[in-house]
C-alpha cells in the first residue's frame, strides 16, 4: 500500500503540472520562468509637464518657443503625453498647450472619424517658424499601436480667418510608454503667425493622406 500511495501521489503531481501548463497556454499566460511580451508592456503613463494644470476635460501648460527650435512638453492627459519637436520661432513668444481626448469645446472635425487626441496651441504673439525640425520626440500613449499609421491635421485661426495646414501621416514606433507618433511638429514648418492666435492639432487613426510627416 505505501508503494501504491507514492505512485498515486506522483501521478497526481504530474497531472496537476500538465493541467497548469495547458491552462497557461489556453489563457495566454506565460509561465513564471519565461520572459514573454508581458514584461514589455507599458506600466505607467507618460510624465506630466512641469507646471501643468489639470481639469476634468483637459490639461494645459504654458511654455516659451525658442528661436533655435526645441521640444514642447505635451501635457499628460488620458494616458497621452510626450514631446513635440518644433522648428525655430522668431521672435520667441509664449505658447499655451492644451491636451484633451474629447472634443469638449467645439473644435472642428478635420479628419475622418473621431480624433483620438487634440492638442490646442494658444500663441501669445506674432512669430514665424523655420524650416528645420530636429528628429526625436513624439506623442506617446499605450493607446497608440506601434506599426500602425496615424494622421495629424492642423488648423489655425488668425484675425478671425481660418486656414488649414497638413495633414501628414506617421507610422507609430515603440517607446517606453507605448506607441510613439513622431513628426507632429513638422506641420509648423514655414508657418507664419501674424498676430496672437489659436491653433489645434488633431490625431486620427489610420492613414488619411499620402504625405508623410
Amino acid at each position: 500500500m505505501p508503494r501504491i500511495g507514492l505512485v498515486l501521489r506522483a501521478m497526481s503531481a504530474a497531472v496537476a503540472a500538465a493541467l497548469l501548463h495547458a491552462c497557461a497556454h489556453t489563457a495566454g499566460v506565460m509561465p513564471a520562468s519565461s520572459s514573454g511580451a508581458q514584461g514589455l508592456l507599458p506600466t505607467a503613463n507618460p510624465p506630466a509637464c512641469k507646471g501643468q494644470k489639470n481639469s476634468q476635460d483637459y490639461a494645459s501648460v504654458t511654455e516659451t518657443l525658442s528661436t533655435k527650435g526645441g521640444a514642447l512638453c505635451i501635457p499628460e492627459f488620458g494616458g497621452f503625453g510626450g514631446k513635440v519637436k518644433y522648428p525655430g520661432a522668431s521672435p520667441s513668444v509664449h505658447v499655451t498647450l492644451t491636451s484633451s481626448t474629447t472634443n469638449y469645446n467645439g473644435m472642428p472635425q478635420l479628419g475622418k472619424g473621431s480624433a483620438i487626441f487634440y492638442l490646442q496651441l494658444a500663441i501669445s504673439g506674432a512669430t514665424s517658424f523655420g524650416n528645420k525640425v530636429r528628429g526625436g520626440g513624439g506623442l506617446t500613449s499605450a493607446q497608440i499601436q506601434p506599426g500602425y499609421p496615424y494622421t495629424v491635421y492642423g488648423q489655425a485661426v488668425v484675425f478671425g480667418i481660418t486656414f488649414n495646414f497638413g495633414p501628414c501621416y506617421a507610422t507609430a514606433t515603440s517607446g517606453k510608454y507605448g506607441g510613439v507618433i513622431g513628426g507632429v511638429g513638422t506641420l509648423l514648418k514655414g508657418q507664419s503667425i501674424p498676430t496672437a492666435g489659436n491653433a489645434v492639432l488633431e490625431v486620427y487613426s489610420g492613414q488619411q493622406t499620402s504625405s508623410p510627416c
